[in-house]
């Protein structure tokens, strides 16, 4: 006795056969469900991934720009005038893009990323610029996450600190 069936490839077989390998024709709605929640998973670790070396890129920038900024702050200490111009004792906070001398000297190590958004802290912690004191810089800046921008508006906030002695 022949049964018709759903499944393209089960027409025209016997009852048995068709008791037997039905369930494998119904299981084709069930795989692809599977493979759309298998996929948006992949999908997001991925992405999370990338976001991840997003930041950890921008957060390297950061540590670079910080050891510039003290690479520069060591050699205009007190001894630096007539040559370069004294920074310090006195702290200094602002943003790359305010045009001062520290901001300038900061600026080429930020690539890509806006000026106005990053800012900038330079303290001298013994409160000298005289030398072997030591001059701290810290730049910060946020990053916004690409995954969670979809659901809400948290930034990621970086920050990188270098210390270093005053040279001359």
């Amino acid at each position: 006795m022949n049964v018709e069936c759903g499944c393209p490839t089960l027409r025209g077989q016997p009852l048995a056969t068709i008791r037997k390998l039905d369930g494998r024709c119904r299981r084709g709605g069930a795989v692809l469900v599977e493979a759309a929640i298998i996929m948006s998973v992949l999908v997001m670790f991925v992405l999370g991934t990338i976001d991840l070396s997003l930041a950890v890129s921008r957060y390297n920038m950061l540590s670079a720009a910080a050891r510039q900024g003290a690479r520069e702050a060591i050699v205009h200490g007190q001894q630096a005038p007539p040559r370069r111009s004294a920074w310090g004792p006195s702290n200094y906070a602002g943003h790359v893009s305010d045009g001062s001398e520290i901001a300038q000297a900061i600026r080429p190590a930020l690539v890509g990323v806006e000026p106005e958004d990053v800012s900038i802290t330079m303290s001298w912690p013994d409160g000298s610029n005289a030398e072997q004191m030591r001059v701290q810089c810290t730049v910060a800046t946020t990053h916004r996450l690409l995954l969670t921008s979809l659901f809400t508006d948290q930034e990621l906030a970086l920050s990188a600190t270098s210390t270093m002695r005053i040279a001359h």
